[in-house]
């Protein structure tokens, strides 16, 4: 089976959420619809998936999907949150606004960024942000692409706010991890999201860290639930949501190489349920299979 081009009518909107060092999963679901000929109008990203989709907004194709598997390959055992005790004591007791630097991000955004400029892309790309002075979600599409994806993958109190244009911002996933409302208001018609807020089962936390990651978990879920209800008798949404039972830390890059293999075991096991008899994308929510826990240590 196989994506099918849909004549004059536009192709579906690529919606991907965040989730940390999840967007390893991410990508590797990216490549097995990819490889049946997904091809996407526009990408509507936050977070870790404002990352992937910034690349693929470059290169829309099969060979650019593979090229930002290896660029995830490439970050296997790397760490882009160090716990320093001693910096992280001096910064919880002065006035920064964050705990860690985000000059990993910023140098993973520079090596790979093709030309940086929001109107260079060969798709329109959305990066989804929120505003910290107004509390508001913002959508930027113009300007420079690694600043709105910095901004957008800035986690609050971890990485400090990102200034574009006289205005502070952080991570998207604040307003909207899963922003189909934008690719709503840009007029899909059809939509592929792919949303990681499943791959973070900590059902019964027993740290604080713990019920942070829980609370974060429910906000999340029912933010999807509740705009998949308010869109989905008008627009046709395809929702992919791989679930894990013990997912790595959101800053923990060290099961890089299974995380892309199991997101490849997640679009294989539901892409044909997927597609209809004519190859176009199914509406509906395809949860694949939970599978084996990581254990991050």
């Amino acid at each position: 089976m196989w994506f099918r081009r849909n004549g004059h009518r536009e192709q579906p909107t690529l919606v991907l959420s965040g989730g940390g060092a999840m967007g390893a999963l991410q990508a590797g679901v990216l490549r097995v619809f990819f490889r049946r000929g997904f091809r996407p109008s526009r990408i509507v990203a936050t977070s870790v998936g404002a990352l992937n989709g910034a690349f693929l907004a470059f290169y829309p194709d099969e060979s650019g999907v593979e090229r930002l598997v290896e660029i995830w390959k490439s970050l296997e055992n790397e760490r882009y949150i160090h716990f320093n005790p001693v910096r992280l004591a001096y910064r919880l007791a002065s006035r920064r606004l964050y705990l860690f630097s985000n000059e990993f991000l910023q140098r993973l955004i520079a090596e790979h960024t093709v030309e940086d400029d929001f109107a260079a892309a060969q798709v329109p790309l959305y990066v989804t942000v929120t505003n910290l002075g107004t509390g508001k979600k913002h959508v930027l599409s113009e300007g420079r692409v690694s600043e709105a994806v910095l901004a957008s993958t800035a986690i609050p109190g971890v990485f400090g706010p990102v200034e574009i244009d006289g205005h502070a911002y952080i991570d998207g996933g604040v307003t909207a991890n899963l922003d189909l409302d934008t690719a709503v208001e840009l007029g899909a018609k059809e939509i592929l999201a792919i949303d990681l807020s499943r791959c973070f089962q900590v059902p019964q936390p027993s740290s604080v860290l713990g019920v942070i990651t829980r609370t974060v978990d429910i906000v999340m879920r029912d933010r999807v639930e509740r705009d998949m209800a308010a869109h989905g008798r008008k627009v046709s949404i395809t929702l992919v949501q791989p679930e894990i039972e013990r997912g790595p830390g959101v800053g923990d890059l060290r099961h890089v190489s299974t995380m892309i293999e199991w997101g490849e075991r997640f679009g294989e096991e539901i892409v044909d349920s997927c597609l209809d008899a004519k190859g176009r994308l199914r509406p509906g929510v395809f949860a694949p299979s939970m599978i084996a826990p990581v254990v991050a240590g």
